[in-house]
């Protein structure tokens, strides 16, 4: 991790479902500015609640989320996206019977009362994203896995975030396809984009990343940077696989 200090940090958080049953138990947890950060872990270690969290989705019981130096526990999505946060979900959120162009500017729905900045960062996105370009008229319902990713990811863009939360993207697709979505994650990066992955495809979620943290049961396992979990990918694994923690519960 660089030496700035974090754009995101999550302190000692507690969340879940139903009462009385926290999925997080306590993570903590640092982003530093324009790199990738991973999660990792197994099924259920809670990587994806990790997001919904701090994005407003799941509110948190105890602990506290700090992005770009406010608190932002309880702030509802639309105003932590307004901040510059932004969250690609796992599951689908882009409408099939829409155009791309028209699934872009739902994204940009935050800057309808501005409409020459729409038109800027449509055409930035469309600059980002040349294959979407060619599509803006193109239904999404008929755009492959790979290119439904990337409109998930720019429709994430049009309002300019300054980190943007991204679960599980690779997951269902095709190796050479999963491979054109880590280029772009890094492409953004490159671009200034700060973004916290939640992958559990380890090898290449952790090739790219520059801070990594391993999670299972809620609690944070490992924490390091991305060249050492690479270095150590077999402990990790076998770590993750056995859910077993060296921190104190």
């Amino acid at each position: 991790m660089n030496g700035r200090g974090p754009v995101l940090r999550v302190s000692n958080l507690r969340a879940g479902y139903l009462p009385g049953v926290d999925i997080l138990r306590g993570i903590d947890l640092e982003v530093t500015p324009t790199g990738i950060t991973t999660v990792i872990g197994p099924n259920g270690a809670g990587k994806s609640t990790l997001l919904k969290a701090i994005f407003g989705l799941v509110p948190p019981r105890a602990g506290e989320v700090q992005f770009d130096g406010q608190v932002i526990n309880g702030w509802p999505p639309h105003r932590c996206k307004l901040a510059g946060l932004a969250y690609v979900p796992q599951a689908g959120s882009t409408f099939p019977q829409l155009t791309v162009e028209e699934n872009l500017r739902l994204g940009g729905w935050l800057l309808r009362s501005r409409p020459a900045d729409l038109r800027r960062q449509l055409e930035w996105v469309y600059e980002t994203f040349p294959v979407l370009a060619g599509l803006r008229r193109t239904r999404a319902t008929l755009l492959s896995g790979g290119q439904l990713r990337m409109l998930a990811v720019a429709k994430e863009l049009v309002v300019p975030p300054k980190v943007v939360l991204v679960d599980e993207p690779t997951a269902g697709l095709a190796p050479k396809v999963a491979a054109e979505v880590y280029e772009l994650l890094t492409r953004l990066s490159e671009l200034g984009i700060t973004i916290l992955l939640v992958d559990q495809n380890v090898v290449e979620s952790v090739k790219i990343a520059s801070g990594c943290y391993l999670i299972a049961g809620g609690r944070v396992l490992r924490s390091g940077s991305g060249r050492w979990f690479l270095e150590n990918l077999q402990q990790i694994i076998t770590e993750m696989l056995r859910g077993r923690t060296e921190a104190p519960a």
